[in-house]
């Protein structure tokens, strides 16, 4: 099975021009393509090294752009190996100090314990392209066909990871440069509606808070030490309700720069929309029954007692008892303690 799986991946990365590397299950370097052994000449792979040491000839060859990765290398190769742990499938960009981009494919194999490989493309002639059209993006999201997965399960989307974002949601950079973003933030933009799209930037329409949301940007990508998160209110014309908007640095990679410039996350939320949970995972985070939790979920979106009562079709002292069961239970405070504690993991694990 593993000898017919490595010769179509072979195959595949050959057509695709990818370099690729496949691991054992005991995540040896069983194999390696000519355009693999390109890029990453330093290893022995007669040896079959470890993914593990794959990584430190990687970091002790500087081979990765990403400076925080050297800052603490140990951390670094851990992280990577919990992720390939728990991960099936992923596809993201990096780049390499030479100025290579590289559009990266790692899969476990199905059918086969541990097995996995990874596959990387140079896009970078691509990237400068697209970087440079009124029109680009650059996230993952813009290269799903580029090396297809050869076992991934259907049910496990390809896409961008600001899509998982319970948000409108973007990367963006000085001035208000637009490098990527979810459905809900091109919509959004689309829409017009107090902000809009402006050639390849992120504009607010009213002209006060444009020029207030300029200086903002400019002193958020400026030679700082330390980026402070901007955070503003963004007046609309067909609504009462403001956006809030909020641009913050982008985690785990202070320090990582594209053309020489800063990469900010732009997150915009409208107050009114509140994210909401399924009942069945507060039922198995506070250790409840499934009525219970729809009175939490409900109380978590600011719905009243009364209320609650009168949508389930009971009366106000049932759902009475069904908080005070809550908090025997939980040992929270109360009613405005369960509301606020049911929101604060609506805003992780929910949906708008």
């Amino acid at each position: 099975m593993m000898n017919s799986a490595m010769s179509n991946l072979l195959d595949r990365a050959e057509r695709a021009g990818a370099a690729l590397l496949i691991c054992d299950e005991q995540d040896r370097i069983v194999r390696v393509n000519s355009a693999h052994l390109q890029i990453y000449d330093f290893a022995d792979y007669s040896m079959q090294p470890t993914f593990e040491e794959f990584l430190w000839g990687s970091i002790n060859s500087r081979k990765m752009a990403n400076q925080s990765v050297y800052q603490d290398p140990h951390a670094w190769v851990q992280s990577v190996a919990r992720y390939r742990q728990y991960c099936d499938y992923t596809q993201f960009i990096t780049r390499h100090t030479d100025g290579k981009v590289m559009f990266v494919c790692y899969e476990k194999l199905r059918g086969a314990i541990n097995w996995s490989y990874q596959a990387r493309i140079d896009i970078t002639l691509d990237v400068k392209a697209r970087f440079s059209k009124d029109s680009a993006l650059l996230g993952p999201a813009c290269w799903d066909g580029t090396f297809s997965p050869m076992a991934r399960n259907t049910t496990v989307p390809i896409g961008n990871v600001l899509d998982a974002m319970p948000a409108a949601a973007g990367l963006i950079m000085a001035r208000g440069k637009l490098l990527d973003a979810n459905k809900a933030l091109l919509a959004l933009l689309l829409e017009g509606d107090g902000l809009l799209r402006v050639n390849d930037r992120v504009a607010a329409r009213n002209h006060s808070e444009q020029d207030e949301f300029l200086k903002r940007l400019d002193c958020f990508f400026g030679p700082v030490k330390q980026r402070r998160p901007v955070t503003m209110r963004i007046s609309r014309q067909e609504s009462e309700e403001a956006y809030f908007l909020n641009v913050s640095p982008l985690l785990g990679q202070g320090r990582e720069t594209w053309d020489n410039g800063h990469i900010g996350v732009l997150t915009v939320a409208t107050p009114a929309v509140t994210p909401s949970i399924d009942p069945r995972m507060l039922m198995e985070f506070f250790g409840i029954t499934f009525a219970e939790a729809e009175v939490a979920a409900a109380l978590g979106a600011g719905h009243t007692i009364v209320g609650i009562a009168e949508r389930r079709g009971v009366q106000v002292n049932t759902i009475h008892a069904q908080i005070k069961k809550i908090v025997e239970k939980t040992g929270y405070k109360g009613q405005a303690d369960i509301a606020r504690r049911v929101s604060d993991i609506a805003r992780v694990f929910g949906r708008r």
